[in-house]
């Protein structure tokens, strides 16, 4: 590659230089800068977010690793408070309430309350949302802040991945540390903030349940889960998931909270799934054109050029897209119905002797050896069901509503569609006790954990699966199933491709007022495509738009470098905006064959994306060119 003069670079810019058959002017062993002033003090502003449920009062202690040097800073309300620092190195800062008092953040409480508890302020026997629990909690992170805005999550994950100084972006898949935001919008504020407050939550109610007040115990789980002891970190994560599912369903936040439902799943999720972890690094480059060759690896996936995927990651997003199908998705509704309608009309709590039964379209057998058991066959939703459960645990109970716990399995179909399921554990908790000639009685909220082998056409999908429902009534004659949590865990085969993948899904609309299923889906796939052996991307919203680039959102790790990348078309222009390490970010608008747009580092801008003979590139302030492809 070669350098371009300052003058012969802007005269390519204004008229061409050397002729319509020369070559497009390179960067090559330009000095650090490209033209930029390599000596400017630049800036960072700090703000934070500390979950609302937190005492917001306290110092925040600031450490510069470079020098060491520490500042301690006081705030009446950390999540309203800014701070600004030097860029160019790495900081330690941690945040000390001034008090340890925690309040109950789910909005259906947090549980059974302890013998005597001082906490049960209206001594219900439960502690109710907004009521004290005992807790302590470590808050701490570590940050590379860059020019302009930074936002700050603090939580027990920030801390735990501080303590080893772990680089956490190749779990998340987030260009800088899920917990630091620097170009953002509204809504990925929004899902840092369910991302903190989740993580928060987990380590809230693991201490509250193990009766163990201990500001360590997360940072040791998650030492210990990357040693391969994962037993106990199994734990944090279902309770992650937990808060998620009942903040969803809250109305005051499900306006914002639903349009990243599945990508906060997803994030949550993938950052519990560890895995080995290099150490952050501890200084920053100001106006380094690394991010370039990022992007240039990223749009070999997401061809910008040609306005759509590559020919071979849209052959196997089409595949994704037929698997998660609308049949796919009304064949889980019609297991849960089945097995909810079934054991509450033919049930110990009924009476019911042993024998034959019917429902309408199902044929039941019902024994009661060793527990109960049934086995259904028949049609439910057009679906043809041959489904065989077993309750060894019945709880009867008008005050807490009744409980089952079983087993079982089977396998549902129609033309097109077979689900084959496994459940190694269900639970169903009714709102009161059964009574089938109420149809109030089926509001409840059940899980399940166990396989699946879902077929559609020819495509098979084999994995794990954890499913939360909750069924309520629409009037006197409804019902309708509301899915807050759906993870498949398993590997995608068709004649495209055997790819490694995992589904999170949820209710798009759980206020709405209809029986229809509206889920939206957060994918990771592990993709071994031509270039990109080691690629893992990753997409959300409904499945039917997975292959449409016209507006996408997807990250992705390729040769160890995560990008975020965000595609916009609106009247046929296209907007591009990629972010990389260490908070540079491309904006690159497409209007025709016409690109222009700007390279940044924070908020400041290294250089301009232009358009020069019919090349689209970088132009830095020293006349230096890179092109983009």
């Amino acid at each position: 590659m070669k350098k371009l003069s300052v003058i012969c670079a802007w005269a390519v810019f204004l008229a061409g230089c050397g002729g319509s058959g020369g070559d497009a002017p390179k960067v090559a062993d330009i000095e650090p800068g490209f033209g930029n002033d390599v000596n400017a003090q630049l800036e960072a502003e700090l703000e934070f977010y500390l979950p609302s449920f937190l005492a917001q009062k306290g110092e925040l202690v600031i450490t510069n690793l470079q020098d060491n040097s520490i500042s301690t800073l006081t705030t009446d309300a950390l999540s309203e408070f800014s701070t600004t620092l030097a860029v160019g190195g790495q900081y330690h800062i941690k945040f000390e309430p001034q008090n340890d008092q925690i309040l109950c953040p789910k909005l259906l409480g947090c549980g059974r309350s302890k013998l005597n508890d001082p906490n049960d302020l209206n001594e219900n026997n439960e502690i109710d949302f907004g009521e004290p629990v005992n807790a302590k909690l470590n808050l701490e992170l570590t940050a590379l802040p860059v020019p302009g805005l930074n936002q700050l999550y603090f939580s027990p994950y920030s801390s735990a991945v501080a303590f080893s100084n772990y680089d956490s972006r190749p779990l998340s898949l987030t260009a800088a540390p899920h917990y630091h935001l620097t170009i953002n919008t509204i809504l990925q504020r929004r899902k840092a903030e369910y991302v903190a407050s989740a993580m928060t939550y987990a380590d809230i109610m693991q201490q509250y349940q193990s009766n163990t007040s201990n500001s360590s115990q997360f940072v040791d789980a998650f030492n210990s889960a990357m040693s391969g002891e994962s037993n106990i970190w199994t734990l944090y994560s279902e309770l992650a998931n937990e808060y998620l599912s009942d903040t969803l369903l809250g109305e005051d936040t499900n306006t914002l909270y639903r349009q990243h439902a599945a990508k906060t799943l997803l994030e949550v999720n993938e950052l519990f799934r560890l895995r080995p972890l290099d150490k952050m690094q501890s200084t920053v480059t100001p106006y380094s054109n690394e991010l370039l060759n990022e992007v240039r690896n990223a749009l070999g996936v997401l061809r910008l050029q040609d306005e759509q995927y590559s020919a071979e990651l849209k052959e196997k997003l089409n595949d994704v897209e037929n698997i998660a199908s609308d049949d796919a998705q009304e064949a889980l509704v019609t297991i849960g119905e089945v097995i909810g309608d079934v054991v509450k009309h033919v049930s110990p709590a009924e009476g019911s002797e042993a024998g034959q039964y019917e429902l309408t379209g199902l044929n039941i057998t019902y024994e009661t050896q060793l527990g109960f058991r049934w086995k259904v066959i028949g049609t439910r939703r057009g679906f043809d069901v041959n489904i065989d459960v077993s309750v060894p645990e019945w709880r009867i109970s008008p005050t807490l509503g009744d409980k089952i716990v079983g087993t079982g399995g089977g396998v549902v179909t129609k033309p097109g569609t077979s689900l084959d399921f496994t459940f190694e554990t269900f639970e169903i908790v009714s709102s009161s006790s059964f009574d089938p000639n109420n149809v109030q009685e089926v509001t409840g909220v059940a899980s399940a954990k166990g396989s699946l082998e879902l077929t559609q056409t020819n495509a098979v999908l084999t994995g794990k699966i954890e499913l939360d429902a909750i069924r309520e009534a629409l009037n006197i004659r409804s019902t309708k199933t509301i899915i807050p949590y759906l993870m498949v865990d398993g590997v995608l085969t068709t004649p495209n491709q055997t790819t490694p993948i995992r589904l999170y899904a949820n209710e798009r609309s759980p206020l709405a007022i209809t029986e229809k299923l509206d889920l939206t889906f957060g994918v990771q796939l592990e993709l071994a495509l031509n270039g990109g052996k080691d690629l893992r991307f990753q997409l959300s919203g409904e499945p039917n738009t997975f292959t449409n680039f016209g507006t996408v959102d997807v990250s992705m790790i390729l040769g160890g470098y995560v990008s975020e990348l965000t595609v916009t078309n609106v009247g046929g222009n296209i907007n591009l905006i990629a972010r990389g390490r260490d908070g540079y970010w491309v904006d690159i608008k497409k209007k025709d064959k016409l690109y222009t747009g700007g390279f940044y580092f924070g908020d400041k801008i290294v250089g301009d994306v232009r358009t020069i003979r019919g090349i689209p590139g970088v132009l830095f302030p020293d006349g230096s060119f890179e092109s983009l492809f």
